[in-house]
């Protein structure tokens, strides 16, 4: 009987990806083992071949589930929040700080490709479409949040990968402005609490003061959306 149908392939594929995931969180790309989640999973090392061509085919496909994961989790976040245009800013804001953490070593990954990954082409090329219509897909509805917040109401509709445009936005230079500043902004936020900006690491009073910063920021991302001169 053939062991290797396509339910048992993809099964451990499936575990294969979820422990890299797993793994990479927490040790980074400079201690990830693969072959320590081979042996974990009773199967040798040259299965990550077989299923992935190599490991960096294995931790690319990882990190396109990683950050999909991450925009689904800010939708999901902003789309429970109250239906009121700052809170749902908020929920997104706060959102991308909290998995931005939560994600440890993948950070690293999805930010700084070039330079933590060996084979940086491997994960661009294959994933460079998927992650850019999540990438569009995140910064249309950042933008559509912003624009609430400026307007004081609420859209009836969210974006979703079926209906976003994304020439909508890109005919604004100012919602344009506004958008990168607030994401740039956030991301910065989610280095500096994570203890990753090594002064601010080092020193008591920023982390005592943390959470108040934090919360402090946020408003002030959200003044920025409301007072912004969005005419076009």
């Amino acid at each position: 009987m053939d062991n290797d149908s396509s339910n048992d392939v993809k099964s451990m594929r499936e575990q294969f990806l979820e422990r890299t995931i797993e793994e990479f969180a927490r040790t980074g790309p400079g201690q990830f083992n693969p072959g320590k989640i081979a042996r974990d999973l009773g199967v040798s090392v040259a299965m990550i071949n077989h299923y992935f061509a190599s490991r960096y085919g294995m931790v690319s496909e990882a990190a396109y589930i990683v950050y999909s994961r991450y925009i689904d989790e800010m939708f999901a976040a902003v789309t429970s929040a109250p239906r009121v245009p700052e809170d749902r800013l908020r929920a997104w804001i706060r959102t991308q700080i909290t998995v931005s953490n939560r994600v440890g070593g993948w950070g690293v990954v999805l930010n700084y490709p070039t330079f933590s990954l060996k084979e940086p082409l491997s994960f661009d090329s294959k994933y460079r479409e998927l992650k850019l219509a999540k990438f569009e897909l995140n910064l249309a509805r950042l933008a559509q949040l912003i624009i609430d917040v400026n307007s004081g109401t609420v859209s009836p509709d969210e974006i979703t990968e079926e209906n976003f445009d994304m020439a909508k936005f890109l005919s604004n230079p100012k919602l344009i402005a506004i958008t990168s500043s607030i994401g740039m902004s956030t991301l910065g936020s989610a280095v500096w609490l994570s203890g990753s900006h090594s002064p601010s690491a080092d020193s008591e009073d920023a982390r005592k003061y943390a959470d108040f910063a934090i919360a402090s920021h946020v408003e002030v991302l959200v003044q920025l959306a409301k007072s912004a001169d969005l005419s076009v």
